[in-house]
């Protein structure tokens, strides 16, 4: 989603409306319940600001997730509350400042942007300033908002989904939770610019200078990628998305069949030939990369091997497992197999 768009759109319009936003970033002891202050103390915990409920930015950040998710969730989720990054400390005005240089820096590059006073939202649209959002645990999410964004998330660069495609963060399930089932989405301002399709999983930079972001479409992109050079400069956290959900979607102990997945490709692998055996290390490596979801690798192994043997194979290993992998479970719910 374009961030200059002047429509309502889901988070575009906070900085236009936090003039009218300002009266009711506060609540009364009174109106606060044990549930808001738990909500609120992972906002302090993050040096974040809770959004009340009332708040126009909050409305349209919750009206959006809700829509994408419920489609494809139904009841299995709760937005428990959305969390908004001030930058109010010096190392916050800071990153925020350096990205604003980096927008208009990507804009002149771009050769359709006009430097006439201080308009930020024409070189926002001549960077192709976005949103983009990313799944993350709680720990994760702090060192990300007090050092930055940082290789481990992956080895080439950080990969996002497009702020209208929150459901590929949700469905997949090797991100933790944290201890009361809450799950992160991360939403950031991203400087696209000229971007470049991305046919290889090794490659870490632009292929040119010209390039300022890889995608996976020119047209319907459902991955942005900033390389890791640009991770700390093109990117801009902004808002987090709390949502809950249920114990059945994080449950450990699964009543169905399951496997993990490591043993799952080394089992199947025996009754597969070497160029689809390649082709299944190459979509599990990019789902340790993070660069395809849990819910996307699981449908290209029944593409590959077929449900028949999937199915076989999952239930002579039963109830068997380990701490260290997350199971596949046979049972139809989001996220897990479905067969």
């Amino acid at each position: 989603m374009d961030y200059t768009k002047t429509e309502e759109t889901p988070i575009n319009r906070y900085e236009e409306q936090q003039g009218s936003t300002n009266s009711s970033e506060s609540r009364s002891n009174e109106e606060v319940s044990d549930c808001d202050q738990q909500h609120s103390s992972i906002a302090n915990e993050l040096g974040l600001m809770e959004l009340p409920n009332d708040d126009k930015v909050y409305k349209l950040i919750y009206c959006h997730c809700q829509s994408k998710l419920a489609s494809h969730l139904g009841n299995q989720f709760k937005i428990v509350s959305i969390l908004k990054n001030e930058f109010k400390t010096p190392l916050g005005q800071a990153k925020l400042k350096a990205f604003q240089i980096y927008t208009e820096s990507v804009a002149k590059k771009s050769g359709s942007y006009c430097e006439c006073g201080e308009n930020k939202a024409a070189a926002a649209a001549a960077a192709r300033v976005k949103y983009g959002c990313c799944g993350v645990e709680k720990e994760e999410l702090k060192a990300i908002l007090m050092y930055g964004f940082s290789q481990f998330r992956n080895n080439n660069g950080l990969c996002l989904s497009p702020d209208n495609a929150p459901l590929q963060c949700m469905i997949d399930p090797s991100a933790s939770f944290n201890e009361d089932g809450t799950r992160f989405l991360l939403f950031s301002r991203i400087i696209m610019g000229k971007s470049e399709i991305v046919g290889s999983t090794t490659q870490s930079y632009p292929s040119s200078p010209e390039f300022d972001s890889g995608v996976d479409s020119l047209t319907s992109p459902k991955k942005y990628m900033i390389w890791s050079t640009y991770m700390n400069t093109h990117v801009l956290p902004e808002f987090v998305v709390c949502i809950k959900t249920p114990s059945t979607l994080r449950s450990k102990n699964p009543k169905s069949p399951w496997i993990l997945f490591p043993v799952l490709i080394k089992s199947i692998s025996k009754f597969l030939n070497p160029s689809q055996i390649r082709l299944v290390q190459k979509h599990y490596k990019e789902y340790q990369e993070r660069r395809i979801s849990r819910f996307e690798l699981i449908q290209r192994l029944r593409t590959i091997a077929g449900d028949t043997l999937l199915v076989q194979i999952i239930k002579s290993f039963g109830q068997k497992g380990s701490e260290e992998s997350r199971p596949i479970n046979l049972q139809s719910q989001r996220g897990c197999m479905h067969i």
